[in-house]
């Protein structure tokens, strides 16, 4: 199993929502996986279309993140804005690093 720490130092700011600024891993393997959701996650990076979707996704993780991570601590989370994903339809893509 890997060892996975997660953190907040006092001498950085405090994180803006359900995320946290760094994420120690030791691990034999890693696991980058795009548009899913897996066990030992140590990091997010979330695309959203429309930036008046920020709100419902703060929403979403607000009521989601306590379930998938019991513990309170929740992986680092770059949130960005871009113009379009590879369909357009899609409006959010997440991605993932695990380890394993």
């Amino acid at each position: 199993m890997p060892e996975i720490t997660i953190h907040n130092p006092d001498v950085l700011g405090k994180p803006l929502g359900q995320y946290s600024q760094i994420t120690r891993v030791k691990a034999s393997e890693f696991l980058f996986i795009a548009g899913q959701v897996a066990t030992n996650v140590v990091e997010f990076t979330t695309y959203l279309v429309h930036s008046q979707d920020i709100a419902k996704f703060m929403a979403y993780r607000l009521r989601e993140f306590p379930r998938l991570f019991a513990n309170g601590v929740y992986p680092p989370n770059t949130l960005l804005i871009v113009d379009r994903l590879v369909q357009e339809p899609f409006l959010i893509e997440v991605q993932t690093v695990a380890a394993l």
